[in-house]
């Protein structure tokens, strides 16, 4: 028997098998509450729904990561409400099974109370899982109250959801920040970003696991990174590279300014200027706390600028004076360099002697 993949979300990757698992007390199975419970013929289905008061049952594909995650998600959904059992059929290897219970797409979900089912839902749908398994653990008279419950605190995360996506008419959902990114994934998009000097935003996912799992089930896309133009999904890494072989797409994306003027002005502020993370009394990272020491040793003025408070301004300027990091320092509009440059600079007399200093 073929069972199909979800049509949303197309031909998946092969995942690897699943183990076997038991639940306690029931004969034929081992006890592993850490993975699925893998139901492997028609007499152990049929005992998994007589002998549990409400239960779960996945008709899963072994080549679909999809149903990898779903087995996943109800994992992490019987740990949070504790009303509900699951167990797993690989659809494909239980053919009869799957013909007998009108199974035509993996995944499907049958919900069974006191052993009759009571409801099933195809595919792969967070929300309205959730709200299912919590509707069926209660009385009907209740449901229905527990359901607009439920209603109204999604709609709330959707529209914060969707508040955030369009918080830039470029935004970026990675893992870290676009300079330091935490994984390889997020790390290889910001750089394709950057290469075509696209103006984006960024949101740490790893800094709100609340986003985090909520932006999964509002644009129906379960990894990151996320990529939104106009509010609107575009993708993930491979998407990304792929639409921007596209002319017309790049035209779309919104680019950084010419901030060169700017940038010309604020180096010009003062005869000696830092750009810095933080500020002389509270640097925020050891290198320029050690560049405001060696400044301060040799009674050198100078004025500087917390590129922490401006993004525009930490990213412009990277570019405009071709270096990558912080700290910099400028003499009359000149780059000097960061703190091994200046360290070493700091050696020869006849520089000390053209610094601004106080009398």
């Amino acid at each position: 028997m073929g069972i199909c993949p979800d049509a949303h979300h197309g031909q998946l990757a092969s995942s690897s098998s699943h183990i076997t698992e038991t639940a306690m007390g029931h004969p034929g199975f081992s006890n592993n509450q850490n993975m699925t419970k893998l139901l492997k013929n028609g007499d152990e289905f049929n005992q998994f729904v007589r002998m549990t008061e409400y239960a779960l049952v996945h008709f899963s594909a072994k080549w679909s990561e999809i149903c990898e995650q779903l087995n996943n998600l109800l994992l992490e959904f019987k740990d949070e409400l504790k009303c509900f059992d699951f167990a797993a059929v690989e659809a494909e290897d239980v053919a009869e099974l799957s013909v007998a219970n009108n199974i035509v797409v993996a995944p499907t979900i049958l919900f069974f109370k006191k052993g009759k089912e009571v409801d099933r839902l195809q595919g792969f749908d967070p929300g309205d899982l959730r709200i299912r398994i919590i509707k069926h653990n209660f009385v009907e008279g209740v449901a229905s109250m527990t359901k607009k419950l439920i209603t109204d605190e999604e709609n709330n995360m959707n529209n914060r959801m969707k508040s955030l996506v369009l918080q830039s008419p470029l935004m970026l959902f990675i893992k870290g920040t676009p300079d330091n990114p935490k994984c390889g994934f997020s790390s290889q998009i910001v750089s394709l970003l950057r290469e075509v000097n696209a103006d984006f935003s960024s949101f740490d996912v790893l800094e709100d696991d609340e986003v985090r799992q909520g932006l999964k089930e509002y644009s129906h896309w379960p990894t990151f990174p996320q990529l939104y133009l106009n509010g609107e999904l575009i993708g993930g890494l491979d998407i990304l590279r792929e639409e921007l072989n596209d002319p017309d797409f790049r035209s779309k994306l919104p680019k950084l300014k010419n901030n060169n003027g700017r940038l010309k002005a604020l180096i010009n502020q003062a005869p000696l200027m830092l750009f810095m993370k933080g500020s002389p009394e509270t640097p925020q990272c050891k290198f320029s706390k050690k560049i405001i020491k060696l400044l301060d040793e040799v009674n050198a003025t100078y004025s500087f600028f917390d590129i922490l408070k401006d993004d525009e301004i930490r990213e412009g300027l990277k570019k405009y004076s071709n270096w990558p990091t912080y700290p910099q320092l400028y003499l009359n509009g000149e780059l000097i360099g960061g703190l091994d440059v200046v360290t070493e600079e700091l050696k020869n007399p006849n520089f000390v002697e053209k610094l601004p200093r106080e009398n």
